[in-house]
């Protein structure tokens, strides 16, 4: 081959391999474009969902947030709210399920494992429900809302010596003002501690927690109620009566402060 037929050769294999690569270059420069569009679209349904979530219109919310998730299935941020969004709904299996996802990707997102634990508990799943609050506090230890779920589980499985501590820890605390914004109502708390006070024998200190509750609460039938049974274990029949009268006065229905009404009176 003369030199100017080899030339011409390579000349010709030098613009079909530019080609090639160019082309090449296209396709991949096309598929950079389909993902920077996408995460943008997921983007723009999350931060929709977000805010329907923020103005508490869960229903609305849950839409976007699945887009998001159709094109980025690991957008835990999308997830995890759409975890709260049926929490919120009362559809705790749905937010339990993409709980489970969340904590599977994210091992050390303590608010992933306390959504997982309340969405356990609120279906009577309290054994479950504690091992998930367990792990959301042994990665934040004070995270409150967290230890009320724990206390609250073991309340309901009946371990009240298990649930007391942290019952009483937090009543004291939030007496001290500790918290300034808090994610459940405090006198809550102080109710099932009294309780819990009540159920392991503590009558005397259970008295005091009931009636520091019904100074903030005076209309709340329950709290009247346990008063009620804390002075029958006490002894003061008279006071009994009083404050079972006082709470059937504000919910006739309630079979636990007639039924205590029935023994201060015999």
């Amino acid at each position: 081959m003369s030199r100017a037929a080899a030339s011409r050769a390579l000349i010709t294999a030098l613009a079909v391999w530019l080609g090639g690569s160019v082309a090449g270059c296209a396709g991949t420069m096309s598929g950079v474009s389909t993902t920077f569009k996408e995460g943008r679209e997921a983007q723009r349904n999350y931060d929709a969902g977000k805010a329907r979530y923020e103005a508490s219109d869960y229903t609305g919310a849950i839409p976007y947030f699945q887009r998001t998730l159709s094109l980025n299935p690991k957008y835990d941020e999308a997830e995890a709210h759409l975890a709260w969004s049926y929490y919120h709904l009362g559809k705790y299996p749905d937010a339990t399920r993409h709980f489970r996802q969340v904590v599977a990707r994210q091992p050390r997102w303590e608010g992933a494992w306390n959504g997982l634990g309340w969405s356990r508990h609120r279906v009577g799943r309290y054994h479950l429900a504690i091992e998930a609050f367990r792990e959301a506090i042994a990665i934040d230890a004070r995270y409150r809302d967290a230890i009320i779920g724990l206390a609250y589980s073991h309340y309901e499985l009946g371990n009240y010596q298990e649930a007391l501590p942290h019952l009483e820890r937090l009543t004291r605390e939030a007496e001290g003002h500790i918290f300034q914004s808090p994610t459940a109502d405090m006198e809550l708390v102080r109710a099932h501690y009294a309780w819990c006070l009540y159920y392991v024998g503590e009558h005397d200190k259970a008295r005091a927690e009931f009636a520091k509750g019904l100074q903030a609460h005076p209309d709340w039938h329950d709290l009247h109620s346990g008063l009620g049974w804390t002075y029958l274990k006490l002894g003061d029949r008279v006071k009994a009566r009083a404050s079972f009268q006082r709470a059937l006065q504000l919910k006739p229905d309630h079979a636990d402060a007639r039924t205590g009404l029935a023994q201060a009176s015999r």
